[in-house]
Order: structure tokens, then sequence, then C-alpha cells
């Protein structure tokens, strides 16, 4: 009979957990928008595969568009943060972006990716160019190098 409380009260903790730390991801999930700018992902998405697939119909996105709802995205993301957070990480995350300076980190984290993106292919290009250059000069090659036979 020991036993069998033990067992009982073993899974009834794990249930409890694992709610908890659903519970606790799904918050963090709203406190940081994630869901919101998947949905914004997916739009973009959309509309970029509307113009490379005219040959499918404008009502196919329309009811894809429909399919796509903050609670799916929601129940996606809630298994990944379970997996990589535990309980502990999970309050401190939402401790932290309930902050003024989490917030803010909030706002400015999709300018500075399209902006270090920007950079990016700047200081990409730059040393391409660069390379190229360097490539061309260990050849003997004048730029531009001279046609290919």
């Amino acid at each position: 009979m020991k036993k069998l409380i033990t067992i009982i009260g073993l899974c009834v903790g794990t249930i409890v957990f694992s709610q908890s730390l659903e519970t606790k991801a799904r918050e963090l999930i709203k406190v940081t928008g994630s869901d919101k700018l998947a949905l914004i992902g997916m739009q973009q998405f959309i509309e970029q595969s509307k113009q490379s697939n005219p040959n499918i119909s404008h009502e196919f996105w329309d009811e894809f568009a429909k399919e796509v709802t903050s609670e799916r995205i929601i129940e996606m993301y809630v298994p990944l943060y379970a997996k990589y957070y535990t309980e502990s990480d999970l309050d401190e995350l939402i401790k932290f972006y309930k902050t003024p300076i989490g917030q803010k980190v909030l706002k400015v984290t999709p300018a500075i990716a399209k902006e270090s993106m920007e950079a990016g292919g700047k200081m990409g290009g730059e040393i391409g160019q660069l390379v190229q250059e360097r490539l061309n000069k260990k050849k003997g090659y004048q730029n531009p190098p001279p046609p290919m036979k």
C-alpha cells in the first residue's frame, strides 16, 4: 500500500510540476510577445509566398492566415520553452522581462536585429571585395580580373 501511495504521489507531483512549467512558459511567451512576433513573421511569409507563388489562390492564403493564431503559436512554443528552461529559469526570465530594462530589451531588439543584419551585409560585401582583390593580386590579375576562357 505504501508503494502505491508513493507512486501516486510521484505521478501527481510530476503532473503539477509539468502544468506549472507550462503555465510559466505561457506567461513568458506572453510577456515577451514572442507569439505576436511569430504572427508578424508568418504574415510576412504569407505576403512573400503570394508574390513568389502567384498560381496559388488568394483564397488559399486567406484560409491559411486564419489558421495561424496566437494560441496555435503558443501551443507550439510551450514544449520548446519547457524543454530548455527550468521552472526557476522561467521565473527569472519573467521577472526580468517585467522590469523597465527588460521591456526596453524587448522594444529595441527588433531594431538592433534589423540594423545588425544591414551592417553585417555591408561588412560582408566589404570583406568579399577585399578578399577578391587580395586573390587577384596573388594571381597577378589587375582589377577586374581578365575574362575566363
